[in-house]
């Protein structure tokens, strides 16, 4: 009997334990503290419990208009829009390599002509290879019309 009174007592104990109040309140240097008792002196908070719950839609008003919190999303539904974000962000990367490898390509056939331009103007005889395979020197006006296409080339390719 005296054991059955014991466990009695013992379970009254702890249900009224559990049951106790938690209070929360900040300290002068700016720590938060949680406890059974409330500070001495010191106005404290009970921190409001939190719903373990997952959202419900609340119904909707009686005026007609939608007043529906958010479902919490799943897991799923997180992953999916995971993944979505790092395709898109996979395929911005793509198209920003893609446009820096065109504008070095770009930079670099400018590089080329300009080159090939100084190249024409300052040299004392230019040639080129016919269709046999032997060199074939060309005549002033040969050359102005070269000279010519390689700055059209430059206004194209150097253009921005």
């Amino acid at each position: 009997m005296r054991l059955q009174a014991l466990l009695f007592v013992l379970l009254i104990a702890t249900t009224a334990a559990s049951r106790s109040e938690v209070y929360k309140w900040v300290d002068e240097k700016g720590v938060t503290h949680f406890s059974e008792l409330p500070p001495p002196g010191q106005a404290a908070a009970r921190p409001r419990q939190q719903p373990a719950a997952p959202q419900q839609p609340l119904p909707t008003s009686a005026t007609g208009g939608d007043d529906l919190r958010p479902a919490a999303k799943t897991w799923q539904q997180k992953e999916t829009e995971f993944r979505q974000r790092q395709i898109e962000r996979d395929a911005a990367a793509r198209k920003q390599e893609e446009r820096e490898e065109a504008a070095k390509r770009r930079q670099h056939d400018c590089m080329l002509a300009r080159k090939s331009l100084e190249d024409l103007q300052n040299a004392n005889a230019v040639s080129r290879y016919d269709q046999q395979g032997q060199r074939v020197y060309l005549d002033d006006g040969e050359r102005a019309k070269l000279i010519q296409h390689r700055r059209q080339e430059i206004e194209a390719r150097c253009a921005g």
